[in-house]
Order: structure tokens, then sequence, then C-alpha cells
């Protein structure tokens, strides 16, 4: 058995690790990424040193460069302040750093005006960008298939904004089960979407607690009409947490001053996945609009 060492982890996983009798199984293997699932039935993710810190999520040196072959449902423990992965590998968390999402709070009143011109700056950059699926489709090289998933998910959506911004809360309940898991992948278009609507909302003092409230109210109707995978993703949404990289761009597009940070963190965001990152970022940036338009 070879032991590795771990970067960084969420707090909760660390803790885990740490102070409790953890237990679960290999729920799914990827490239960069290995999905356990619990005796609870919430998904951890060890991933590889060079993706960003996310919840639930712990970063391990080596580990997919030399990748030891694992099998799905092969037994997961903690043990002794490590993680154990069956026999074939052991996790040290000591030199683990701590990380946690920041707390990002939703702009006063009066910098919208700000806020809405740093937006028609990142649409002229989503313009130029050769984006190729969901929701940012470069239409001059989508097949048929893509150009009729990329109609639904706007007019889909487009739907379920009209009845949030007039507070029509039980429609748009109905018509969100119009929009989870509308598009192809393991975490669909729509569901990427919902979560950057959702991290939106979940802001510090954001100003409509409606809203935030009907996201909490669908948390079980989400986990019906989805995976594991993207729900986790939704759920950790809506408790206000999500990838290192979509906070450090929240927090630029709000309270940032420099253009050029503002570029390279929208990127950074665009890059998670095939299409996840752009449709997370459509979701943010509907959030963002819904909620300036409705102060009017």
């Amino acid at each position: 058995m070879r032991t590795y060492q771990s970067l960084s982890g969420s707090q909760n996983f660390l803790s885990e690790i740490q102070n409790k009798s953890w237990k679960g199984e290999v729920h799914s293997t990827f490239n960069r990424t290995i999905n356990i699932i619990c005796d609870s039935g919430e998904l951890y993710t060890i991933a590889a040193e060079e993706l960003d810190n996310a919840p639930n999520t712990l970063r391990v040196t080596d580990f997919f460069d030399k990748r030891p072959q694992i099998l799905v449902k092969t037994p997961v423990f903690s043990q002794k302040g490590q993680l154990m992965i069956g026999e074939t590998a052991a996790i040290e968390i000591q030199s683990a750093s701590e990380w946690h999402y920041p707390q990002i709070e939703f702009p006063k009143q009066y910098d919208y005006a700000k806020i809405s011109k740093r937006i028609e700056q990142l649409n002229e950059w989503l313009i130029q960008l050769k984006n190729t699926g969901g929701y940012l489709l470069n239409k001059r090289q989508a097949t048929t298939y893509e150009k009729m998933i990329h109609v639904m998910l706007w007019q889909e959506s487009e739907q379920l904004l009209t009845y949030l911004k007039e507070k029509q809360l039980f429609q748009a309940m109905k018509q969100l089960n119009r929009v989870i898991g509308l598009g192809p992948g393991l975490t669909p278009s729509g569901d990427d979407f919902l979560v950057g609507l959702a991290l939106i909302f979940t802001t510090v003092n954001y100003p409509y607690h409606s809203l935030r409230q009907w996201l909490i109210n669908s948390r079980t109707e989400l986990k019906k009409r989805t995976n594991i995978i993207s729900y986790s993703a939704l759920d950790w949404a809506i408790k206000g947490s999500a990838r290192e990289r979509i906070g450090l761009f929240l927090n630029e597009l709000f309270y940032g001053e420099n253009e050029g940070a503002l570029k390279i963190k929208m990127l950074a965001v665009l890059a998670i996945g095939s299409t996840s990152g752009g449709d997370i970022l459509t979701g943010m940036l509907a959030g963002i609009k819904l909620t300036l338009e409705s102060s009017r």
C-alpha cells in the first residue's frame, strides 16, 4: 500500500477524517477525480493537485500521476488521521491546509450601475469566445441536435426567470422541473445553470429573501430529478458554496476594479468541464440581472 500526501481540503472533510469513524465507498472514477459516497449518502471527492479547492474535496499530490487501480465500490474509511482506500492507498492529511469558500456579499444598491457595466463587458467577451455547447453555443459549428437543446435551455430558463421576477414562486417551482436535467452530460446544462442562479440567491445580504427560501424549498424536488453528482453541486450552491475559482470570480465581479483580472477569472470559470463553466456563468449572470432589474 502506498501513502500519498494531501495539499488542501475542505474543512468539513478534514474534520470527518480526523475526528470520526468515517466510512463510504468509491462511487465513480475520472481522470482527475474520484468520487466517494459515504454512509450518509453525501458525496466526497479526491482531486488532483492541479484542480482548485471545492466543497467536500481533498486535493492529493501524485495520486493521479501514478494512479493505482481503484474500482467502483472499493471501501473507503478513516483510520488514525488517514483516508484509506481499500488496501490500495492511504492519504495522509496532516500537512493539508483547510479551505473555506469565502462569504460573498451581494453589492449594495448604490453599486448596481457599476455591476451592470461590468456585466456588459463580460457579455462582450463571451460573444468573442468560441463556445461549443449548452447555453453558450457557437451555432456555426453546432449540430442540429445541439441547436435544438440550446433553444430549449433558453426558453425554459427564461420562463423560470420570468416567474421568479414576478414572485410567482409556485409556478417557478413547477417550471424548475423543466430546467433540471435538461441537456446532455454528467451534469446537464440546466442543472449547471441552476447552480449559478443559486450562488447569487445565497450570497450574504441578498435583497430578496423569498428567492433564497424558494431555493431551499426546492431541494427535495431537485434531488428526485437528477443524478447524485449533479445534485451535490446544486446542494452546495444552495448552501452558498462552490469551487474556489467561482468564488474568486464573483468577488472580482462585485468588488474588483481590474478589467484584466476579471477576464482571467471569467476564463477560469469557463474552463470547468466541457460546458459546465459556461452554463454556471450564464446562471450567475442571469441571477444578477434579475436582481438588478427587480430593484427598479
